[in-house]
């Protein structure tokens, strides 16, 4: 008896142990969660919002300094009335009390988790966790672009940034500076810019590059950390340079006919497009430093050779969208091109696709420029101004830029200008010349509304 009294004891004693053990391992558990008044998710949608673009809208919540906000603004002059709030706590639980704090006079009242809100007067958000007695207030902020965010605004840096006489010109980015040559006579001169502001400039010396190069073949190509930047000449040699000013003449394994640019390869490796002969074809052929080469296919016959605008563009999520794409210039018998081309690796080959288009191409410039989505853009010259087109879908088609996108009534209409963006999302436009061939040399800046800071 008394053996079997004490296994009954020990029985009782143990599951008393284990009960009490759990019991307060529920219990501290429940303890740390009852403090946790932190709002770990939030997001907002609105049946008034016809765009989505609220629902859209990916909100941050900034714990240490306790606000909430959106990084991305909501579009230009968004409103909406009333507003349906998704609140959050740990774990996917709901936060036993919510209080909105209004703009106007202060007003605060508890929010039922169903309620609407009325979007435009939340000054902050005050939760209290399961205890009733740990509270966070966070400021909330919803950013909205206060100025329509598609209206380019354009800045004349400066009226003359090369000394006269100036008969050709090309202006280049090369190892973060601004270099523009430009032919004088019977030498090629350069001015740099002295900050990334544009304003200042100062003449350099430039050395070995002959007055036959052709100037609007100049071009700065970076492969890694390093720069280099070649010239293509009128006897189809090759020039190239380190620093942009003691430039040497390349020993090439062909006659280069064309420079297309860097090619975005589908295989990773670093190229440069380019047309050669190759006996009595002219061949696509690529290289990485003009004295080596990978002759590929023949070029067609109407496929531009000289004065042709080029871009490379390149889709990281998008594995064929790395491309070359072209408008204007003439074909090898000197016939104007009057279509856009797609240059792209494929199968070992460049690969050819033409697109046909009414936009008046000739002399135009391409470049790449805005972001969510980036968009290839096209400045055209049309009766004596230029004009913006842009396209979202490689070089497809093309949509005017419209009235938001037009250049100052003090911008003097021109061709051959050099049009250049830079990590700021300014796009710089350098010289030209007047469609009646007179040279201008100031320089503008433009930046899209919505890819300025602060808005």
């Amino acid at each position: 008896m008394i053996l079997k009294y004490l296994y009954r004891t020990a029985n009782i004693l143990l599951w008393g142990l284990l009960f009490s053990s759990c019991l307060g391992s529920s219990q501290n558990q429940l303890a740390d969660a009852s403090r946790d008044a932190q709002i770990y998710a939030f997001s907002m949608t609105s049946s008034k919002d016809s765009t989505r673009a609220l629902s859209g809208t990916k909100f941050t919540i900034d714990q240490i300094n306790n606000k909430i906000f959106n990084q991305d603004s909501l579009p230009y002059l968004f409103h909406v009335d009333s507003i349906k709030l998704n609140i959050v706590g740990k774990s996917n639980y709901a936060l036993p009390r919510v209080a909105i704090n209004l703009q106007d006079n202060d007003s605060t009242y508890v929010w039922n988790g169903k309620d609407s809100v009325a979007f435009n007067r939340i000054k902050s958000i005050e939760t209290t966790a399961d205890d009733g007695k740990t509270v966070k207030l966070y400021e909330f902020k919803a950013n909205i672009h206060q100025q329509d965010p598609y209206i380019l605004h354009w800045t004349r840096i400066t009226q003359n940034h090369l000394i006269a006489p100036v008969d050709k010109q090309k202006t280049v980015l090369h190892a973060g500076k601004f270099v523009s040559y430009y032919k004088s006579g019977t030498m090629i001169k350069a001015s740099t810019s002295l900050a990334s502001d544009g304003k200042d400039w100062a003449p350099v010396t430039v050395s070995g590059l002959p007055a036959t190069v052709k100037m609007n073949t100049i071009l700065s190509v970076t492969n890694g950390s390093a720069s280099t930047v070649y010239a293509h000449d009128s006897d189809n040699s090759v020039y190239k340079s380190a620093d942009g000013l003691v430039w040497s003449k390349i020993t090439s394994a062909y006659p280069v006919t064309t420079i297309y640019g860097k090619l975005p390869a589908v295989s990773g490796e670093f190229a440069i497009l380019t047309a050669v002969m190759d006996g009595e074809t002219l061949k696509f052929a690529t290289t990485q430093d003009f004295t080596s080469f990978t002759v590929l296919n023949a070029l067609p016959a109407d496929l531009p050779v000289s004065d042709f605008a080029a871009v490379s563009w390149e889709n990281p999520t998008v594995f064929g969208a790395k491309q070359i794409l072209i408008s204007g210039g003439k074909n090898k018998d000197n016939t104007l091109n009057n279509k856009f081309w797609i240059l792209k690796e494929q199968d070992g080959e460049i690969a050819e696709l033409p697109i046909p288009s009414t936009i008046p191409m000739q002399l135009s410039q391409l470049f790449i420029y805005d972001k969510d989505p980036v968009k290839i853009y096209l400045m055209t010259y049309e009766t004596g101004k230029n004009k913006l087109y842009f396209s979202e879908n490689y070089g497809s088609t093309w949509v005017s830029g419209g009235t938001s996108q037009t250049f100052p009534d003090n911008f003097t209409g021109r061709i051959n200008a050099s049009v250049i963006t830079d990590n700021n999302n300014f796009i710089w436009i350098f010289g030209g010349e007047s469609g009646t061939q007179a040279q201008i040399v100031d320089v503008w800046r433009g930046r899209l509304n919505k890819l300025a800071e602060g808005i």
